[in-house]
């Protein structure tokens, strides 16, 4: 009689120990699917950038204070990690000193720029934003924009070229410029 108790109990014990392991492995399964599919959910959110949005008349520039639109030469945008809004600048220089400040670095999810190509030098407003990172950059060229020189922004390194062959300067990309290059421009400034 005792062997059958035990054998009942050791039954009984084994069945609640599989079902008890059953239901953990199948909560542990369940929450990998939602761990995963909110990492997927999060990567579609990164991968996703925000559209630059028109600059109205009347906007400040978020570094100066200046009104945006009444100096010529290529704008920025910047969009933070939790921001609602752009920050907007009235130079690319201006939007550089914002974006290269430690504070800000971190923060930075997508920086657009203007095409210079597509639109007059005096009326940049009217021109397509591209992706600052990917961009090519002219600094030293002889155009002024927003409080002396700007970098002047293009989606392809022939059209940054053929602006060279006009206006002069050199050909940078987004990870050459830093402190030290807006300095320089600054300091050529003050020399010309």
């Amino acid at each position: 009689m005792m062997n059958f108790i035990t054998k009942a109990i050791s039954n009984t014990l084994s069945k609640t120990i599989l079902k008890a392991a059953s239901k953990a492995i199948t909560l542990a399964g369940l929450f990998s699917l939602a761990l995963l599919s909110g990492c997927s959910q999060e990567k579609v959110e990164a991968i996703a950038a925000p559209e630059p949005v028109i600059i109205q008349n009347g906007e400040e520039c978020d570094l100066c204070g200046m009104y945006i639109n009444r100096f010529p030469g290529p704008k920025g945008q910047v969009f933070e990690r939790g921001g609602v809004t752009a920050k907007r600048f009235c130079s690319t220089r201006d939007m550089f000193a914002y974006a290269l400040q430690p504070e800000h670095q971190h923060r930075i999810e997508h920086i657009f720029v203007h095409d210079v190509a597509t639109a007059p030098w005096d009326e940049q407003e009217k021109a397509q934003y591209i992706d600052a990172k990917t961009a090519f950059f002219v600094s030293g060229h002889d155009l002024k924009g927003a409080m002396g020189p700007a970098l002047a922004s293009f989606s392809t390194q022939a059209d940054a070229d053929q602006f060279i062959e006009l206006h002069g300067g050199e050909v940078l990309k987004f990870s050459d410029i830093d402190i030290d290059t807006l300095s320089m421009m600054s300091h050529q400034e003050m020399h010309h």
